[in-house]
């Protein structure tokens, strides 16, 4: 199958005139009326092929990460971040390579207050685009593949992916991926290992993620972070959870059993 986009004019005109002429589409689930929208010139093949997987909602949280990640990420892991990072690709696969997987989603979602915001984050770009990147629904899955897949483990790159979504993944993944640190691929992928190598010490939540991340920007006033290795990011994630392990007074009581395996 081949990878899909449009035109910046086209997204730009459905953005702008999203709440007036086009939201009742995916309010009222309207695959005909959607397919009808996207049946334009605007709308085109790339020249990339990749092996569409079909991706589920219909997993415990643990497993539908590691699912669709995989699904989203393998099959275009030839995709550059900078040809990622483009929002007409992602608007365009999800209204149309990826409409079935999007109507499913919306059907869970129809009986939220936000559903309008869920309709909008699930298709747009809004905000931040480091954290859009990690919101918009197909977008996400090939972000948060590229930032935990490990092609120096030829046997299982994605042992660190199946490691951070294995616990609390929803609770973290933006949080600790939208960072400007963790923007960084190898100081990510340097923390991620660290804490996996903790697991004796520590719980694999979100509170130790805040805690190392605060450690290490504080560390970034002394030292520059970006030109540091992914091993001396480790040997940093290791020395310091030794530390707070030692001084478990130096974190706040209200995280303690939330990082901690004991307290």
């Amino acid at each position: 199958m081949k990878i899909k986009t449009c035109d910046e004019v086209f997204l730009e005109e459905v953005k702008r005139n999203f709440d007036i002429e086009y939201i009742d589409l995916y309010r009222n689930l309207d695959k005909a009326g959607i397919q009808k929208l996207f049946a334009n010139e605007f709308v085109y093949e790339t020249p990339y092929e990749f092996e569409y997987r079909e991706l589920t909602d219909n997993l415990p949280y643990n497993e539908l990460y590691i699912y669709n990640i995989k699904a989203t990420y393998e099959p275009m892991k030839f995709l550059s971040p900078v040809q990622a990072t483009r929002e007409e690709m992602w608007f365009t696969m999800i209204n149309t390579v990826y409409l079935d997987y999007l109507l499913d989603y919306l059907q869970t979602v129809t009986q939220y207050k936000n559903f309008d915001d869920k309709i909008k984050n699930a298709i747009f770009y809004n905000g931040s685009n480091i954290r859009n990147q990690l919101i918009q629904r197909i977008s996400r899955y090939w972000w948060m593949g590229y930032r935990t897949y490990d092609d120096q483990n030829k046997q299982n790159p994605y042992w660190l992916t199946e490691f951070f979504f294995d616990s609390d993944g929803a609770g973290k993944s933006i949080a600790f991926f939208a960072s400007k640190l963790t923007n960084n691929k190898e100081i990510a992928l340097g923390i991620i290992e660290g804490i996996y190598f903790s697991q004796d010490k520590v719980r694999n939540r979100k509170e130790i993620y805040a805690a190392v991340n605060k450690h290490l920007n504080a560390m970034g006033g002394v030292r520059i972070l970006d030109i540091m290795s992914r091993a001396e990011i480790k040997h940093e994630t290791l020395k310091y959870i030794d530390y707070i392990v030692a001084n478990p007074e130096l974190t706040p009581v209200k995280d303690r059993k939330r990082i901690f395996k004991k307290d």
